[in-house]
């Protein structure tokens, strides 16, 4: 039996995504268990502490709150931009016929190099 170049891609790909599954299973059993020797937890508990500050000195802090929110909101909006506007630049290159694509193919080092199987990995 010889060996095809798809079948590294094989073992890796799902390789890959059980290792992740394992990391977020591990991450979501500290944050219930230790909760505070996660970030997430260290996190939660700051916003828990800031609200209950916002809320006991309502008089001026009201400014700051709806300030905070606006641009944690704006925040958010600019980064969904820029990873909207960077899939859609990739898309375009690896959708195109140009000599472009010849550096993006000498880039996968490992398993397949048809042009399907080089735009799935990108």
């Amino acid at each position: 039996m010889e060996w095809k170049k798809w079948y590294l891609d094989a073992i890796l790909v799902p390789l890959a995504l059980v290792i992740m599954l394992c990391y977020h299973i591990y991450l979501c059993f500290m944050v219930r268990t230790h909760p505070f020797s996660t970030l997430l937890g260290i996190n939660s508990r700051g916003r828990r502490i800031w609200i209950c500050s916002m809320i006991k000195e309502n008089q001026k802090m009201n400014i700051l709150a709806v300030q905070t929110l606006r641009n944690i909101i704006m925040g958010a909006t600019l980064m969904a931009t820029t990873c909207v506007l960077l899939c859609a630049g990739l898309a375009a290159v690896l959708s195109s016929t140009y000599s472009i694509k010849k550096p993006l193919n000498d880039a996968v080092f490992l398993g397949a190099h048809g042009d399907f199987v080089i735009s799935i990995k990108y």
